[in-house]
């Protein structure tokens, strides 16, 4: 079954894929915090309004992975902000987030060093990504 791109039940499925890896616990064991994503619209690539992703990290667990609206998602301790289509690279594996952060294609509130200490985790969270099939609205005939 294939998931609508940041959807509901696509964040219930990312949370049981991150619960489900083991690479992921052991890299985040030291990993405290929620984690914000903000999505942001592309009318033009169907993705009409920016949404947010709750991500709540609690060594190595998945505590609660929700869709929330951006607002929501800025209030979190580390926000990590981009384009839908940045998101979609990232979740294709065509974009890697440290390095996207470090370039200024991804925008990040919060302590760099502190991402950039958790590297591992973060490539798993995105290998995650990569094994929720999605379903992209820009890739829906119309």
């Amino acid at each position: 079954m294939a998931y609508d791109a940041f959807s509901d039940d696509w964040a219930k499925a990312y949370k049981d894929e991150i619960n489900n890896s083991s690479v992921y616990k052991q890299a985040a064991a030291g990993w405290e915090g929620v984690v914000g994503l903000v999505v942001e619209a592309e009318p033009e690539n169907k993705f009409p309004e920016s949404k947010g992703v709750w991500l709540d990290l609690w060594h190595g667990e998945a505590r609660d992975v929700k869709i929330v609206t951006a607002d929501e998602a800025q209030k979190a301790d580390f926000v990590i902000s981009g384009p839908y289509s940045r998101w979609k690279q990232v979740s294709k594996k065509e974009l890697d987030p440290t390095k996207a952060m470090m370039q200024g294609k991804l925008k990040l509130k919060g302590d760099l060093p502190t991402i950039v200490r958790y590297t591992k985790a973060s490539q798993e969270m995105t290998e995650c990504t990569t094994r929720v099939p999605v379903i992209y609205p820009d890739e829906v005939p119309a």
